[in-house]
């Protein structure tokens, strides 16, 4: 216990490191987030096709952030295809953060298991750092002693106080240069955070993310009745154990991922909501339209709803705290 308590620690004090000076905070009661997800950027940058999509997706951005003005933004992996990046990792990166510098929202990064792969400059921690360059990122280099880059929490505050009123937890599921997979380790640092941030905070509702569902998602999607789509079958993750962690953890009540392009279901289960992200980017394969999962936190519940990138806005769910 004392090392994962360790662990916990020095991801608050890496928080309190990196993050911008000015705390998150809800805004007349409520903190909406936009999920974008398997954006993949750099698809085919020697081709006329590939600079093409990702102006469309582009255009994903900019439509939900004016539709929604989110306070918020989460980039749940796969931002780049970094296996088709030659050498510019980082200029693609700034190139994926332009609507969201042009509409100054702040965002944090989860990593996928395509971002790593460019050939020079694209490394996970390469690309961390440069984010944090930027003041509007609030992205943290999680504990150097957990699998992955993107492993912390990220607390949310009051409109006019110092209270914390959420918190958002995200975890590196790997994939790309690494494994695919959440470890045991990782798993007890959610844990200790969570028990940790619940002695301090108190039972505030909390969010967490990660790019590769495991089955269970799956399995759970077809016990119940639930929204969305499911069209691509979720494979093995390396993750004994997530699955029953989260849903022992009664103040997260919502979940939501990313890599399966053409999945973007939202299913109950134990005062919890189990998403996938709607697939943002026209890089990677998919058939159906792009959007945003929407995630808004409230003091007495919680409200999901994807928006499209025509405007339109489908499946929305409200999920009252118990």
């Amino acid at each position: 216990m004392l090392p994962d308590l360790l662990s916990a620690c020095l991801g608050l004090i890496l928080f309190c490191w990196f993050v911008s000076a000015e705390p998150l905070r809800f805004k007349d009661g409520k903190f909406r987030i936009a999920q974008f997800t398997d954006l993949h950027y750099g698809e085919d940058e020697f081709t006329p096709w590939g600079p093409i999509q990702d102006k469309n997706s582009d255009h994903v951005m900019h439509s939900v952030l004016t539709a929604e003005t989110p306070d918020f933004v989460l980039f749940t992996g796969d931002t780049l295809t970094g296996n088709n990046i030659d050498s510019n990792a980082t200029s693609y990166w700034k190139y994926v953060l332009s609507p969201c510098l042009q509409h100054n929202t702040p965002w944090a990064h989860v990593f996928g298991n395509h971002d790593d792969l460019s050939q020079e400059k694209g490394d996970r921690v390469t690309l961390m750092q440069y984010d944090q360059t930027f003041n509007l990122s609030y992205s943290v280099m999680g504990p150097k002693s957990l699998f992955g880059v993107s492993n912390y929490f990220l607390p949310i505050y009051g409109e006019h106080s110092d209270k914390v009123e959420a918190v958002i937890y995200a975890l590196d599921s790997g994939g790309g240069n690494v494994d695919e997979q959440v470890t045991q380790e990782q798993i007890n640092w959610l844990v200790t955070s969570y028990h940790i941030n619940l002695n301090v905070y108190g039972p505030v509702p909390s969010i967490l993310t990660f790019h590769i569902p495991s089955p269970e998602f799956e399995e759970l999607f077809n016990k119940v009745e639930c929204t969305g789509y499911l069209n691509n079958t979720v494979l093995p993750l390396a993750s004994k154990g997530l699955y029953e962690t989260i849903l022992s953890l009664p103040n997260v009540h919502l979940v939501t991922t990313g890599h399966y392009h053409e999945n973007d279901y939202c299913c109950p289960t134990k005062n919890k909501l189990l998403c996938q992200g709607r697939h943002s980017g026209y890089g990677g394969y998919s058939t159906i339209a792009r959007g945003s999962r929407i995630i808004q936190l409230e003091k007495d519940k919680l409200q999901t709803w994807i928006r499209m990138e025509n405007k339109d806005v489908l499946d929305h769910l409200v999920l009252k705290y118990d």
